[in-house]
């Protein structure tokens, strides 16, 4: 038996020659890639601690960079040289580990927009300048241009796709009520779903933007009757989908070969009698409007005189009792209780986050798996956000390279991502250490940025299937959903102007009158430097295997790099301003490639 030692893209193969004397017969086995059956393996040992399998299945290998860096797209929002080498030397599981254990949250956005907010009122004198938009987008930036929590930040902006709440919406100039809002996301990112329902159930900003602050019981009189917003979207966005799932997201079906409705319009009746009562928590009177920016940073609290009394009938059988005296937040305890226990909470919010993270279109299999964490993460617990995230990524299906040549794995990557890629890659820097980035020019150009989506059905819709042959294949394509002419137009016009002309971020005054020279050392730059290097017409090669590295996770396939090294010795490389141009041009060209848009 001869061996022969090679790499794929991930891990490495054998070529196993089995001889005899009659025949010589090739058997390819790749390490880390699947397709061993029919091998024997033992071990020397007895430990418990491993399995024998490990020295041959994907477990068994560290990563290496091309594995990393594939990895690190599927579970952080940018990275970096750094980055990709930290997962090779610490190994998936380990990494992920790290993440979660030993990278706690640094500051709160409520805390940098309060910072930002009596910036302003020192510099105008004035201590009743409000917070506003532009403080919430500098703040949401300063914290991940600075923040080492990649994971959680991954998580939390899966999470505000899902749990939506909008600056598009009657609080959009609020700084506090988004701020606020999304460190809910951030500190729920790893915790426990159920108390995710609850936080974002009693924020005043949902509470605004779905309807339900100040929604008052049912008065016939008046022909007053409880808003049924919040518990439409609760239920149909939010914990449990339109359809009765099996727990590997497929549906049940009744006897005639039809989708059985979780819920129905009295279900969604019941449950808007639970919303009911809340309201500002800094107000003597239910009904009242926001005492000022800040009355979003307190949970709503409840009036019991104004809650729907009596039997509440909710799903599966289930009735919240008629409680005397009144108790709205008992009612709402027992509503969440009944939604977070529902079968299909574990398959619906587990595809959505695969989806979020790794695949469009992720198998019945995967999907089960994923569900099954979040109904018992092996300790008798439900709803445990990190057995979810470690099933999601640690998945075979997640890490396997020949899910790469899968054509139904991966996604299209979202613009904004691409954006907030291109600052982490290649180290997007400010000689203070502090950033401005309000975002504006990336939301022109491709209609994304956090906590902006048009409506609560977010960007894009779960089962948005575009037109072609994924609708033909009854595949999903939820980025597609965003993606137009315009849109296509304006990444090409933003990579332009992010990278050609290096106007990375935007940063603009935080109150009228502020000199503009005040913050000069707040405006990014990003670092080419060791891209400058690789510029000769022998080197060009290097250069695009690096960028095909840390942007691509080394999808490029060779005649789109030949391509793009052709393109580049159009350009000479005669001084410093010639090699910037070669390294701009080399990222504006992977980045607009389709092997670099969708992502596997």
């Amino acid at each position: 038996m001869t061996y022969f030692i090679s790499r794929c893209s991930c891990f490495i193969f054998i070529l196993l020659f089995h001889h005899s004397f009659i025949i010589a017969q090739v058997d390819t086995i790749v390490l880390g890639f699947g397709g061993y059956e029919g091998v024997s393996i033992t071990a020397s040992g007895n430990s418990s601690e491993s399995d024998p399998d490990n020295s041959i299945n994907q477990d068994g290998y560290l990563p290496n960079l091309n594995a990393a860096a594939r990895f690190l797209s599927q579970s952080t929002l940018g990275y970096n040289y750094n980055d990709i080498e930290s997962v090779t030397l610490l190994g998936i599981e380990d990494w992920i580990s790290d993440q979660m254990e030993n990278k706690p949250i640094p500051f709160t956005l409520l805390d940098k927009v309060t910072e930002y907010r009596q910036f302003a009122r020192d510099g105008l004198n004035n201590q009743e300048i409000n917070s506003n938009s532009r403080m919430w987008d500098y703040s949401w930036w300063q914290y991940h241009m600075t923040s080492d929590d990649l994971l959680r930040q991954k998580v939390a902006l899966a999470l505000s796709e899902i749990i939506v709440v909008s600056e598009k919406s009657p609080f959009g100039n609020n700084g506090f009520a988004l701020g606020d809002y999304y460190d809910v996301l951030l500190s729920n990112s790893f915790g426990n779903f159920r108390d995710l329902l609850q936080d974002v159930t009693y924020h005043a900003s949902m509470g605004v933007y779905l309807t339900y602050l100040n929604n008052p019981k049912t008065d016939t009189l008046k022909n007053q009757y409880p808003d049924e917003n919040y518990a439409r979207e609760l239920m149909q966005l939010f914990t449990i989908g339109l359809y009765e799932l099996n727990n590997d997201g497929t549906r049940i079906l009744d006897n005639d070969g039809d989708p059985i409705s979780t819920y129905d319009n009295d279900d969604i009746l019941e449950f808007s009698k639970i919303f009911t009562g809340l309201t500002w928590a800094d107000r003597p009177n239910f009904g009242s409007n926001p005492y000022r920016d800040t009355s979003y940073i307190a949970e709503m609290a409840m009036w019991n005189n104004f809650h729907e009394p009596g039997v509440k009938n909710l799903l599966n059988g289930f009735q919240v009792p008629d409680r005397d005296p009144v108790d709205g937040n008992a009612d709402i305890s027992d509503a969440l209780d009944n939604l977070f226990d529902h079968p299909n909470v574990g398959p619906f919010i587990s595809t959505l986050l695969i989806q979020r993270m790794v695949t469009s279109n992720p198998p019945a299999e995967y999907i089960d798996r994923v569900a099954s964490a979040f109904n018992d993460n092996g300790q008798g617990v439900r709803g445990d956000m990190k057995a979810v995230v470690n099933a999601i990524l640690l998945d075979p299906i997640a890490k396997a390279c020949d899910s790469g040549t899968d054509p139904q794995f991966g996604k299209l990557r979202e613009p904004f991502l691409r954006y907030f890629q291109i600052n982490k890659a290649f180290n997007a820097n400010t000689t203070s250490g502090d950033y401005r980035n309000d975002m504006d020019y990336v939301y022109r150009f491709v209609q994304q940025k956090p906590l902006a989506s048009p409506s609560v059905f977010n960007f894009y819709q779960m089962d948005y299937q575009p037109l072609g042959p994924v609708n033909d294949a009854n595949l999903f394509a939820p980025e597609f959903q965003i993606t137009s002419s315009q849109t296509i137009a304006g990444w090409i016009d933003g990579l332009y102007r992010f990278v050609m002309n290096e106007n990375i971020a935007d940063e603009y005054d935080i109150y009228s009158g502020e000199q503009n020279a005040d913050y000069d050392d707040e405006i990014s730059t990003i670092d080419l430097t060791t891209e400058m290097t690789m510029t000769n017409d022998n080197e060009l090669h290097i250069l695009i295997d690096r960028l095909n590295l840390l942007l691509a996770q080394g999808r490029l396939s060779e005649p789109t790099i030949e391509k793009i090294v052709a393109a580049l010795k159009q350009f000479d490389n005669d001084d410093e301003s010639d090699m910037e141009l070669r390294v701009k041009l080399a990222i504006y060209l992977v980045m607009s490639s389709p092997e670099y848009l969708i992502n596997r």
